[in-house]
């Protein structure tokens, strides 16, 4: 499969991201620059022993994910400070970059992930920051922790998540707290990611544009094709 691109942007200047789910064989579809071992755990221990050997097999830039919309991905302070400690330790030598799927987990840690995207940052890794739809649907200051997140120069992309099971037939803007005009206020790129990239980009060009957001490319969720 061959990626379809808008006018607005071209192959070499977007982001074509692809989620390499760890607990299965993919086979990622051609053009992608950007690829995400996803694990859905949050310790670092965990996240390398199921992404080490899949390393090899992501195309682009090399980022690992931690978290989840589970229990193994749940944001706490304890996880969130060791998450920090071991990027300090450079425990994540060797990758290009980190993801932070932030869905679940517990208030108060704006403070905290800042903390942890300027770590990153100052070890060379690039910041990617995903979230359920328009934010993250299981902490309870989730609009307040968006807020922070888009005024943070430490965050190179922010890709909400335009799907809920990842077998949808399009996108969905379903919206909660956060509203999709003020992702317009980001200092992040937006990357939303979408079930299929080559059907899903354009439309969700569109859909945002309405609000003045020029996206930077897609992250793809289905494997394969």
């Amino acid at each position: 499969m061959i990626f379809l691109f808008p006018s607005k942007g071209s192959p070499s200047s977007l982001v074509a991201g692809y989620w390499y789910q760890s607990w299965q064989s993919s086979t990622p579809p051609s053009g992608i620059n950007l690829g995400v071992c996803f694990s859905g755990y949050i310790a670092i221990s965990d996240v390398l022993a199921n992404c080490v050997n899949i390393k090899s097999n992501l195309p682009g830039k090399k980022y690992l994910s931690f978290g989840g919309g589970n229990a193994a991905g749940l944001w706490t302070l304890t996880a969130l400070t060791s998450l920090t400690s071991g990027i300090n330790a450079n425990q994540l030598a060797g990758w290009d970059g980190i993801v932070y799927d932030i869905e679940e987990g517990d208030a108060g840690l704006s403070s905290a992930f800042a903390s942890s995207f300027a770590a990153a940052k100052a070890k060379g890794l690039a910041v990617l920051v995903t979230v359920s739809h328009s934010q993250p649907y299981g902490i309870t200051d989730a609009a307040s922790l968006m807020t922070s997140f888009f005024s943070n120069a430490n965050i190179d992309y922010l890709s909400p998540q335009l799907y809920t099971t990842g077998a949808e037939s399009g996108n969905d803007y379903t919206a909660v707290g956060t509203t999709w005009a003020s992702y317009a206020s980001s200092k992040s790129k937006i990357i939303p990611s979408v079930v299929l990239g080559s059907r899903d980009f354009s439309t969700a060009s569109t859909y945002f544009s309405q609000f003045g957001i020029t996206l930077a490319g897609f992250v793809q969720w289905s494997q394969g094709n």
